[in-house]
């Protein structure tokens, strides 16, 4: 790889992110406005992607909105035309916010999803560069993931691809190894509960009682809904993670 600076990989590729305070290492976020199967999901009450928390983001922060769009749009781009290139530019950013935070964790997708089999591809292709690093691709888009396998696409082994459902309750979806789900509180769950809605920046986990408490009280000493020590969305032993609707 030809060198490379901070301003030219993202002129190239869009920026890939480590201010997200919620989650390790770095990530990558598009427009979810470009959403594909999330876009008609949007539209449905009931669903994961009702009440869409990245679309309301845009569209209360013009900054977010313009940023995620750039991304979008440089990603589309240059995939299209010359996807060596964009993982280049990918890889360099990953390695360099490694080289910082000394947390060896991506996430692909906290606004957006796949786009096609062919950013599948590109992002295998990241992955494969990248073997020291743990990546987790949260997605909906089941069957651009079907036609890259059946292509003879391969996911490398530091690549954890979770195949969401599509609705809120719903079983995890059959045929992939790693998916998650949506659950209600109420409600029974599969899998391993995502802990973040009550783990909190300073004090971690905290208990059930403390953390309605906190809430009731409107405390702001607590920062909730951070990953904490959990990696459970970044692990292949874990099939399903089920998120609690909130």
């Amino acid at each position: 790889m030809k060198s490379m600076t901070v301003k030219q990989s993202v002129a190239d590729a869009g920026r890939i992110s480590a201010g997200n305070s919620k989650m390790p290492g770095s990530t990558f976020a598009i427009s979810a406005l470009h959403c594909k199967v999330g876009g008609k999901l949007a539209k449905v009450k009931g669903s994961v992607c009702d009440r869409c928390y990245a679309i309301k983001l845009q569209n209360l922060r013009p900054s977010v909105n313009q940023g995620w769009t750039a991304n979008y749009e440089k990603s589309v781009g240059l995939i299209d035309k010359a996807p060596n290139k964009w993982i280049d530019a990918c890889v360099f950013q990953i390695n360099r916010h490694f080289a910082k935070s000394q947390q060896p964790y991506h996430r692909w997708f906290d606004s957006g999803d796949l786009q096609s089999v062919a950013m599948l591809k590109a992002i295998c292709g990241v992955a494969e560069r990248t073997p020291d690093i743990s990546h987790w691709l949260p997605t909906r888009e089941a069957k651009i993931v079907k036609d890259y396998l059946a292509g003879g696409g391969v996911v490398p082994s530091n690549l954890v691809i979770r195949i969401s459902a599509t609705m809120i309750g719903d079983k995890p979806v059959k045929g992939y190894a790693n998916t998650s789900t949506v659950h209600r509180k109420e409600e029974a769950l599969t899998g391993k509960e995502c802990l973040a809605y009550r783990t909190d920046t300073t004090r971690g986990l905290v208990s059930e009682e403390e953390f309605k408490a906190a809430r009731k009280a409107k405390d702001k000493s607590y920062d909730f809904g951070h990953c904490g020590d959990c990696r459970a969305c970044w692990s292949f032993d874990v099939e399903n993670v089920s998120y609690p609707l909130h």
